[in-house]
């Protein structure tokens, strides 16, 4: 199974060896037994409980499930909800869970053709009072393997609230590069949080060859003295992303 802190490098092609290391993973278990309900982790920042590990990949199927939560590093992701799917692609992508120095990133990756695609979740930092760790900033980003004239055509929002503050950050593409990013946009210094609820969106534009492959929402936790700012994690090699998803997807399910 690939270990969370070696992330797929996102932004170049995946090579055959690389691509077969990631077919050869155990499937990603829903966090059923001992799920949250309700508020089982008051902000998720006295240490009580928490949930299982997350594995590299999840099917959407099984992320919106219901009763999927799991944890990476130190951050629970929580009550997932689909709230628009045109298709059912975002149902059948695979999610990625990656940590890359401070910066923890979902991704989806799929074949997202023209339509609507959304989805709510929660992150919040398990045993906060005791780590002092608390959510710094939030970025949003998409890619796309096909370019032309007008396309890709598509906008990528991701909408985070808190009890004190909330994000809006936006990025849009109407023909041009492969992968546009927003963000990161930083929390108030005051407000810092422990917990947020995201609602990331994409809509693409109703043309013609027209799709996306990857999309990423990444948190940054705050900084500690001494602590060095990480590299930007790189987004989805697009070109080769959807046969890839392809087969993992396959993969997992023949596994489950």
């Amino acid at each position: 199974m690939l270990s969370l802190r070696s992330p797929i490098g996102l932004g170049a092609a995946l090579s055959a060896s690389l691509a077969a290391s990631l077919l050869s993973v155990s499937p990603v278990q829903a966090q059923t037994a001992g799920a949250p309900s309700g508020n089982e982790w008051p902000g998720g920042v006295d240490g009580s409980s928490k949930p299982a590990a997350c594995n590299s990949f999840a099917l959407g199927s099984q992320i919106f499930s219901g009763s999927f939560a799991c944890i990476a590093g130190d951050k629970i992701y929580s009550s997932f909800s689909l709230i628009q799917d045109t298709g059912n692609k975002l149902a059948s992508s695979i999610f990625q869970f990656t940590i890359n120095g401070t910066n923890h990133t979902l991704a989806a990756i799929g074949d997202f053709t023209p339509g609507t695609y959304e989805y709510g979740y929660t992150m919040t930092i398990f045993d906060a009072l005791n780590s002092g760790q608390r959510l710094e900033s939030a970025a949003t980003s998409a890619t796309s393997s096909n370019i032309g004239t007008s396309i890709p055509a598509w906008t990528k929002t991701l909408d985070v609230s808190t009890n004190d503050e909330d994000l809006f950050i936006t990025t849009s593409q109407a023909g041009g590069p492969l992968t546009t990013t927003d963000g990161p946009k930083t929390f108030g210094v005051a407000v810092q949080p422990v917990s947020a609820d995201f609602i990331s969106k994409l809509v693409v534009a109703n043309l013609p060859n027209n799709a996306v492959q990857g999309i990423t929402d990444t948190v940054t936790q705050k900084f500690d003295d001494g602590e060095s700012v990480p590299g930007p994690l790189p987004i989805l090699g697009a070109a080769a992303a959807f046969g890839f998803s392809r087969k993992l997807r396959s993969r997992i399910k023949q596994t489950v």
